[in-house]
């Protein structure tokens, strides 16, 4: 009975790990996951700034369509002047033509500020572009290095679950039978190691009677409180000689 409980205790810690790789297995998605939505935030960031610029150019283009507009228009007054049989009218042709041309020289100042608006827009384009590299760099270093970890845990489990079919095998069908079944009950935790005159698991005081027997014998015991197997590392005080 002794060999077959040291086994179960065994099993216990295989499956503890295995719990525990799987763990590890399924929170490294999530974690790369919001690491790549930091990263692409930052980008984001890159992507707003070039709405700025296509705006600029789609601003730009129409104030040179505009001026177009105009220029037709002053075309026509000029038609028209050349055509006027008073002088009142050849002046008001004029007027009008210096009116449309001041307003081309206002449009076209408007067009080289938005000019100058555009290189700034295209200098911190280009800034955000760097810090975002040196950044996604970082991001992706991680996120690799996360993979790789990923990788290592898939492989870690399939051996892990490999190991623990080879010590089942070992392990008396009775035992394993009502191990299972306290696996299945106990949330995975099927095994209590006693250290001291408490249960290691819900950490009851276990009676004095039977914590003797428990020490004194290599029998089965289970918990009166959780139910739990109750697994030895508590030596007899009077073998030890304390």
């Amino acid at each position: 009975m002794k060999e077959g409980l040291e086994l179960l205790n065994l099993l216990q810690k295989h499956d503890d790990h295995i719990i525990e790789i799987e763990i590890t297995i399924q929170e490294i998605p999530v974690t790369i996951k919001n690491l790549e939505a930091d990263r692409d935030s930052e980008k984001h960031i890159i992507e707003q700034v070039k709405v700025q610029r296509e705006e600029n150019v789609k601003k730009r283009e129409q104030l040179e369509k505009n001026i177009l507009l105009i220029k037709e228009k002053i075309q026509k007054y000029r038609e028209q002047m050349n055509k006027s049989t008073t002088n009142k009218e050849y002046q008001g042709f004029i007027t009008e033509i210096k009116y449309e041309e001041d307003r081309i020289s206002s449009i076209e100042e408007d067009i080289i500020q938005r000019m100058l608006e555009f290189d700034e827009i295209m200098d911190e384009i280009r800034k955000r572009e760097s810090e975002f590299n040196d950044i996604a760099v970082e991001y992706n270093n991680k996120i690799k290095e996360l993979n790789s970890h990923l990788d290592y845990n898939k492989s870690k489990v399939s051996q892990e679950t490999e190991n623990k079919a080879e010590l089942r095998n070992k392990i008396p069908v009775n035992l394993l039978k009502i191990y299972d079944n306290l696996f299945l009950k106990k949330a995975g935790k099927a095994i209590s190691v006693v250290e001291t005159m408490f249960c290691g698991i819900c950490n009851v005081k276990i009676r004095p009677q039977l914590l003797n027997e428990i020490i004194s014998t290599d029998n089965l015991f289970i918990c009166e409180n959780c139910g739990r197997i109750l697994f030895k590392q508590i030596e007899d005080q009077k073998k030890t000689g304390s």
